[in-house]
């Protein structure tokens, strides 16, 4: 959730951590902080954090007016302790001689710091993460005890050969998941990331004059387009080269192998995001910006390569259990696909990742397809891990070039959505749409179907998109005229997975209860609910679904008892309610496409009205790498 940020090179170390914390913040923005070695001080460290969004701390902390050429920052998403400044990273150890950021869960922290009080340690905060200086500085300590040393003599007595060492051995008694960047004020040219299940990528400067390590290639792009995902026990030593005063090299060592790597030249990636796609472009938030820009996603996506469409698709076809596992917004778009399979008879299950491994049932004719935008979703990764060592088939849809989730599938299909930054999931998802109905499309030709109207349609989508959210003034003026404290998303058929998700993304960002269900549902139980504080959004069907009138059905149950309906559908459709939100009158099958952006639209502006943080949402972070 967290997000991380390592430096060392030629540049000012504070610029670098500052502007890459600011790329980061949307994985989490409780507190943040940097730590750098300061060469004005006897290459001391030097610490500052505090609670707050970067831009703040960094303005109060002074940030940018340490000079030093090596460093680590932090972006905090709270899992242990309070959102305290004690608790913000970076966290040092009893000398203030290590300083380290963290992002994941130390599973056994608890005794780790039980056993390193009793040796005397000094603990300032309540995290997970503050186990990991005090436990590298005793294992430097009892280094010093077999050698015959001063237990309390600190300084420059030891190896950096030594000291890498006590860094395996420390995280040799380490359970979790971590990915560690850790400076030492003894190696001032020395920079060390580690990770077991939680994302790190290294940058690659021109004429390795530099290195960067982060929790996504985000916290670097600007600088750098050259990254290599690490992979589950490595450990990155990046170091000053002895016969170049101003190059640096790195070695990788993996803590699982017990070994150097080699060959790794080819898993160095040149990735195609371009940083200024992260840039708002005149819109005030990123979460607009995204919106806007899904028609040229959507065309984006339907250039992925078809091989790969292909080769998923054959194995749908050769599997009897199909299940896609997501979280949140990723498994709103599998149950899409439960809709789209079935009408070619092929049962699909999306399930919740975090529930897979409790009912799944696996053998080796079942394919599980993760869908996950970072590629490092912690449940899902799990999900995906737990069924191939059942034996499964794996495949995986992300956004993220070389992420966990595309070494571990069998099968990996890029979304293509490139860069998106607000916290709120919304041209990916339009994404993941795109890949489903193109392998809705492949598989339909397997089974000798004729798919040519979904062909046809699949060129149009773009254009559906624009037409609705070219209507974003008309839905703001209907969002600004929302008051009720709860809401209801209700529809049938395909576009109850878009009532869902319409029910996700306004209660992430206004902040107020909203819930989807079946509009069938409602009668058992939950009308009862239904008064002046409670709206109901209805996303009506097309003129073409045999479904329409089961729904204008349910809304006039509602109107019977008083409750207000905002409507979003087509306009040909005969019904009254309080107002309408119109899309394009397509075949059931495409219509997901524009209810998703105009409730999207919908949670942006009334999320707006209310002075939220749009882009930022409290307690919510873009990827969740954390159990």
């Amino acid at each position: 959730m967290c997000g991380i940020i390592g430096y060392i090179g030629f540049r000012n170390a504070s610029e670098i951590l500052l502007e890459g914390l600011k790329r980061l913040e949307y994985r989490g923005y409780d507190s943040c902080g940097i730590g750098i070695i300061n060469p004005a001080d006897s290459n001391n460290i030097l610490v500052k954090k505090d609670i707050g969004k970067v831009k703040e701390v960094s303005e109060s902390e002074n940030f940018e007016e340490f000079c030093a050429n090596t460093g680590i920052g932090h972006s905090r998403w709270a899992t242990h302790g309070g959102i305290t400044k004690e608790n913000s990273h970076p966290h040092t150890d009893c000398k203030n001689e290590i300083c380290v950021v963290h992002n994941g869960i130390i599973s056994n922290y608890k005794d780790l710091k039980s056993k390193l009080i009793k040796k005397d340690h000094i603990f300032k905060s309540e995290t997970d993460t503050e186990v990991i200086p005090h436990l590298i500085e005793e294992e430097l300590k009892e280094l010093k005890r077999l050698t015959g040393l001063k237990k309390d003599a600190l300084d420059n007595i030891y190896s950096k050969e030594e000291y890498i060492n006590c860094v395996k051995k420390a995280f040799e008694k380490i359970e979790g998941t971590y990915a560690v960047v850790i400076i030492n004020k003894n190696f001032p040219d020395t920079l060390i990331g580690i990770r077991n299940e939680s994302p790190m990528v290294v940058g690659f400067g021109k004429d390795d004059l530099e290195y960067f390590i982060g929790s996504d290639v985000s916290a670097f792009l600007k600088y750098t387009n050259q990254a290599l995902p690490l992979e589950d026990g490595d450990m990155i030593i990046v170091d000053k080269n002895n016969t170049e005063h101003n190059c640096y090299n790195f070695e990788i060592f993996n803590l699982k192998n017990n070994c150097v790597k080699t060959d790794i030249s080819k898993n160095i990636l040149n990735l195609d995001w371009d940083i200024e796609n992260a840039e708002k472009k005149g819109y005030e938030h990123f979460m607009l910006k995204e919106i806007m820009e899904e028609p040229e996603i959507i065309k984006n996506s339907m250039k992925i390569s078809q091989e790969e469409i292909q080769k998923l698709s054959n194995l749908i076809d050769d599997c009897d259990k199909i299940y896609i596992i997501a979280m949140g917004t990723s498994l709103h778009a599998g149950m899409i696909a439960e809709y789209w399979f079935s009408k070619l008879g092929k049962l699909v299950i999306p399930c919740d990742s975090s529930e897979f491994l409790i009912k799944g049932i696996i053998d080796e004719k079942t394919l599980v397809v993760g869908i996950t935008q970072s590629g490092e979703t912690y449940d899902t990764i799990k999900a995906i891990k737990y069924a191939k060592n059942k034996g499964a088939k794996t495949a995986s849809l992300v956004n993220v070039i070389g992420s966990t989730a595309t070494r571990e599938s069998d099968v990996t299909i890029m979304i293509g959505s490139g860069l998106e930054i607000s916290v709120c999931a919304t041209k990916t998802f339009m994404s993941q749409l795109v890949i489903l109905y193109r392998l809705f499309i492949e598989y339909g030709k397997l089974a000798n179907k004729d798919m040519g109207i979904y062909e046809q349609e699949l060129q149009k989508i773009p254009e559906y998109i624009s037409k609705t959210i070219e209507n974003k003034e008309v839905i703001k003026r209907i969002s600004e005229n929302l008051t009720a404290s709860n809401y209801l998303f209700i529809s049938k058929g395909i576009n109850l997975a878009n009532a869902y998700e319409g029910a996700l993304k306004f209660k992430e960002i206004t902040y107020l209860h909203a819930e989807g269900m079946s509009s069938g549902f409602l009668k058992h139980g939950t009308i009862s609910l239904i008064d002046e504080n409670m709206d109901t959004l209805a996303l009506i069907p097309s003129t073409k679904s045999p479904l329409l009138n089961s729904v204008l059905a349910n809304v006039e149950e509602i109107k019977a008892r008083g409750g207000k309906v905002i409507a979003v559908g087509p306009k040909k459709v005969d019904i009254e309610t309080d107002t309408l939100i119109e899309v394009p009158d397509l075949i059931e099958e495409v219509s997901p496409f524009v209810y998703a952006p105009a409730c999207q639209l919908l949670a942006y502006y009334k999320a707006l009205a209310m002075g939220r943080d749009v882009d930022k949402p409290r307690g919510l972070a873009k990827s969740v790498t954390v159990e």
